[in-house]
């Protein structure tokens, strides 16, 4: 019972992150370099801290659980399917934290708007991969 809702519960998961990386693409990460000549560099990093808190209390628990679903799924042997998708989140988990966390710290000490434009450029790559991540997980719930 529990295995078969494992591919909805991936699929609502997956979704919940595509969404969320395009908000925060076109919607958050694009007005930093503006925010940043605007308001000055002390407000950016009070913005910024209670961004990045923020953010960790909604994006942490769902790539957690991204993270359980795809290891349940590929532990109980689907195949290709699950490989893949293993694939796509441990290159999203190497993208975040080996990217991205660490350029966020950067932004962090030392405000800049081509700091800011870099990390726009880099997470565009993050969002493409959650979603190919979503369009796979789509795919492999209706033909797995």
């Amino acid at each position: 019972m529990m295995f078969d809702l494992l591919p909805l519960l991936q699929l609502v998961i997956a979704g919940a992150l595509a969404g969320l990386i395009w908000t925060v693409q076109l919607a958050v990460y694009a007005h930093f370099p503006r925010l940043i000549s605007r308001a000055g560099a002390e407000a950016f990093r009070a913005y910024h801290a209670d961004y990045t808190r923020s953010m960790g209390y909604v994006a942490g628990p769902l790539m957690l659980a991204e993270l359980a679903a795809v290891l349940a799924l590929t532990g109980w042997g689907r195949g290709a399917f699950d490989g893949v998708g293993a694939g796509l989140v441990a290159a999203l988990w190497l993208h975040t934290f080996g990217l991205m966390v660490p350029l966020h710290a950067r932004l962090q000490a030392a405000p800049s708007e081509a700091l800011a434009r870099r990390l726009v450029t880099l997470n565009w790559l993050r969002t493409g991969l959650w979603s190919v991540r979503l369009a796979w997980v789509i795919w492999a719930t209706l033909h797995g």
